[in-house]
């Protein structure tokens, strides 16, 4: 599964848009000391909501750093192996997920992640 993520810091105002505003039903989501996030489904498309004010590393600045892509896949390694031309090396997640973090020709942020072995999305909050 692939997705689209947004950050911000108006987590509960951009919550309340997509599941209040517009009725996109909430079909995941955590809440942990360092991340904060609520997945919404609009008509199929994942959207991630990323609280920023609690995510590690995460300054807002250019608007085109709010948004990003995000390919699930199922070897992280593998898929940087098929990549043409150069790519970063893919590092680990504290929150159970092995990342390759790049930018399209635009600059959008693209990463391409994969559950570490045994690990797996967080589950659900009530």
């Amino acid at each position: 599964m692939s997705w689209v993520a947004l950050a911000t810091t108006r987590y509960e105002e951009a919550c309340a848009f997509y599941g209040t505003t517009l009725g996109c039903p909430v079909v995941d989501g955590w809440d942990r000391p360092a991340a904060r996030v609520t997945v919404f489904d609009l008509n199929g498309l994942r959207l991630e909501v990323l609280d920023a004010r609690r995510e590690r590393a995460m300054a807002l600045g250019d608007p085109k750093d709010r948004v990003q892509l995000v390919l699930q896949v199922a070897d992280v390694d593998a898929f940087r192996g098929r990549i043409k031309g150069e790519a970063p090396e893919p590092h680990e997640t504290s929150w159970g997920a092995r990342i390759l973090q790049l930018r399209d020709p635009d600059g959008i942020p693209v990463t391409v992640l994969a559950w570490r072995p045994g690990g797996s999305p967080p589950a659900p909050t009530a």
